[in-house]
């Protein structure tokens, strides 16, 4: 039992250092557009504060009601490619719903671009 427990708080350990390390690399700024009848749309920018290439950026989106509860993820669409130390632009559209109150945006996943010699 103790083994187990073990092996479950190193992987939420784990989890959240990777977390910590996505926050690091990037930073994700957006507004939301409610002009439109039929849906909401989040524009926004990513910007890589790193100095290499990110390719394949991943995009949580989550509309939250007033608790924090997760009401609908809509896909995200990013830039193919953020260059070092740029910013790359995504979009996530949504329907309208009453029950939104906020959204959270996390980066969930990216590679960086290996530059040969």
């Amino acid at each position: 039992m103790r083994r187990l427990a073990s092996i479950t708080l190193i992987a939420v350990l784990a989890w959240f250092v990777e977390a910590a390390a996505l926050g690091d690399y990037f930073r994700v700024t957006y507004t939301i557009d409610r002009s439109g009848p039929r849906e909401i749309r989040l524009i926004g920018r990513i910007f890589n504060t790193t100095s290499r290439d990110a390719v394949n950026v991943q995009l949580r989106v989550q509309a939250l009601d007033a608790a924090g509860n997760v009401l609908t993820e809509p896909p995200a669409f990013v830039d193919r490619l953020v260059q070092a130390r740029s910013e790359g632009y995504w979009e996530a559209s949504l329907g309208p719903d009453p029950r939104i109150s906020g959204f959270r945006v996390v980066v969930v996943g990216y590679k960086f671009r290996i530059q040969g010699p």
